[in-house]
């Protein structure tokens, strides 16, 4: 019997049921003009939410034209300072309040738009709903729905979303990148809309979290009930278990080729913050993440190589491949630096990641530090790390 995904349940549920609705209801002329003036406000909105969310990223991220860039001289310092690097709660702040203005403007359009246009237009549509036969005007009182599923369907993946960041559920998670429909919808519709650090297309390893946790009879790894309760719900996870048995040790190896690499490209840095930023920028703009490797270990595939050298020899890798490199080419240069696991949010699901901390002797303090997200965005010493990066335990200090 083929396995039932619940999201896909739930799209195809709430796209289905206005089409229902619409089949077998009895048209009125009231009913046209609400249909109408529905799909007006779901357009108005879509519109409106899509030109937030755009003039909230040229704003506050993407400000090189001068216009942008004096908008964003007009806000408050200490507005600016609070929200500096902390890139979700600045759209969550800014986009609503830049809606409520666009969705004023958009309906100053749309009001003369419906008296005029499309009021007429239902009635019209009306008359000729109530003249055609029964199986036609079904039909069409159907399809006078299909706007409305679309837009509820949006809806629902994009509260989907959130929620999912926000109650950090690995079964949900596990559902929606399995969901053929939700995958469709989030790459054509859900990402473009809230292209931002809310909605990222950054690679996470997804595991069959219930198999790993609990274990399988010739592994020998047994947990009480209690750790296994705290690893479903996606705390004390070690992504270390689950790379190929190599130790830290192997892992974060270097070879004189890396040494060399990473003395001469920090041979201008001054100060370890510069340092290892160097080490940090280089590996985010060499190495590519590797997904076909991240799908093996993710159906449980023993037979990949993991570690720095990998890394640095293929230019290719996945977390833990970034994380071990930029281990090995900070212990180069004498930079204090740490591996961290714990979980990562993806834009869809939060998922088994590994990433750095990395000591700034001049600041007398460890920072956070990932280079496989650093390839999306901007990843050391993020003020809001912990945002999308949770439950991290150190695995090794050097």
């Amino acid at each position: 019997m083929p396995k039932v995904n619940l999201v896909n349940l739930l799209l195809i549920g709430i796209f289905v049921m206005p089409l229902i609705k619409g089949l077998f209801s009895r048209p009125s002329r009231e009913k046209v003009r609400y249909s109408m003036a529905s799909l007006l406000d779901n357009v108005e909105f879509l519109i409106g939410l899509v030109i937030s969310v755009y003039l909230t990223k040229k704003i506050f991220f993407d400000n090189e034209d001068a216009f942008f860039r004096s908008l964003y001289g007009m806000i408050p310092e200490q507005a600016k300072a609070f929200l500096d690097g902390r890139d979700v709660l600045t759209y969550l702040l800014a986009v609503p309040l830049i809606l409520l203005l666009v969705m004023a403007v958009l309906r100053l359009i749309t009001n003369p738009l419906y008296r005029y246009m499309l009021g007429p237009l239902a009635d019209r549509a009306y008359y000729s709903l109530i003249q055609s036969n029964g199986l036609l005007r079904r039909i069409i009182s159907a399809a006078c729905q299909l706007p409305r599923s679309l837009c509820l369907v949006f809806a629902f993946s994009v509260i989907l979303n959130f929620m999912n960041y926000y109650l950090q559920a690995p079964i949900i998670g596990k559902w929606m990148n399995e969901s053929a429909a939700y995958q469709l919808l989030y790459k054509n519709a859900v990402y473009p809309v809230l292209n931002s650090n809310i909605a990222k297309q950054i690679p996470v390893i997804i595991n069959d979290s219930f198999a790993k946790t609990a274990g399988s009879p010739s592994s020998g790894v047994k947990y009480g009930m209690g750790e296994i309760v705290e690893r479903l719900t996606g705390r004390n996870i070690k992504v270390i278990e689950y790379f190929n048995g190599v130790t830290l040790d192997e892992a974060v190896k270097s070879t004189p080729d890396i040494d060399r690499t990473a003395r001469q490209v920090t041979q201008e840095a001054e100060s370890s913050r510069e340092k290892a930023f160097v080490i940090y920028d280089w590996i985010t703009e060499n190495v590519v993440y590797d997904y076909e490797k991240a799908e093996k270990i993710s159906t449980g595939q023993r037979n990949v190589s993991s570690g720095a050298i990998v890394a640095y020899e293929t230019g290719k890798g996945i977390c833990f491949d970034y994380s071990s490199l930029y281990v090995s080419m900070c212990r180069a240069v004498d930079l204090k630096v740490r591996l961290v696991t714990g979980l990562g949010f993806s834009g869809i699901s939060w998922g088994d990641h590994a990433w750095n901390q990395v000591y700034i002797e001049e600041e007398d303090r460890w920072i956070n530090v990932d280079t496989t997200f650093g390839t999306n965005g901007d990843y050391f010493d993020k003020p809001d790390f912990s945002v999308d990066h949770k439950y991290d335990e150190i695995q090794g200090e050097w």
